[in-house]
């Protein structure tokens, strides 16, 4: 519920300033923030001129303060995404922000116990559609693969089975993968 609301609570906001500058037929200005996009307090702008900045104030009440963890503005960590400018192509790969975390992170099933092994397999594959939708290229897949069963493996899973399921994501999900020219089809992963 309470994203919803987060949502209805900025877009009331936002949709009162964008049509105050449709009615003043402020075209460069409603130009400027046309490829921004919001998910719950998330936003995300291309190409602004820092008019999000700029007109921050006008948008939004004061007791809402924006602040801004962009230190390069060639650089972004977006939901869970890292996107990157470079040679004026946009690159993206995965991005957690757990990853920095001084401590391990306990967020898949640990096979040790009274758990149903074939939904816990079923959490590897989904990891692994979600690495190939947020990797751009087939080495972060990889490296974020070979992680993921390295956790999988400490968490008492079985690598025979792994590699199966790795087979069976294989077969089933070609499509996501055709991005990988230099993807094989057997266990190459490790």
């Amino acid at each position: 519920m309470c994203p919803f609301l987060a949502n209805l609570f900025l877009y009331s906001y936002e949709f009162h300033w964008l049509n105050e500058k449709l009615k003043k037929q402020d075209w460069k200005t409603l130009n400027k923030f046309k490829r921004t996009s919001r998910y719950i307090d998330d936003l995300f702008t291309i190409n602004n001129d820092d008019y999000l900045n700029k007109y921050q104030g006008e948008i939004y009440p004061p007791e809402l303060k924006l602040t801004s963890e962009i230190k390069d503005n060639q650089k972004v960590d977006f939901l869970d995404l890292h996107i990157e400018i470079k040679d004026n192509s946009f690159y993206y790969t995965l991005y957690d922000k757990r990853d920095k975390f001084p401590f391990p992170i306990v967020n898949f099933p640990n096979l040790s116990g009274n758990i149903p092994s074939a939904q816990s397999y079923g959490v590897f594959t989904a990891q692994l559609v979600r690495y190939a939708r947020g990797c751009q290229n087939l080495t972060d897949f990889k490296s974020r693969t070979l992680r993921l069963v390295g956790k999988l493996l400490d968490q008492n899973f079985k690598l025979p089975r792994l590699k199966r399921t790795y087979l069976r994501f294989l077969d089933k999900h070609s499509e996501l993968l055709k991005k990988y020219k230099e993807m094989k089809r057997e266990w190459d992963i490790l």
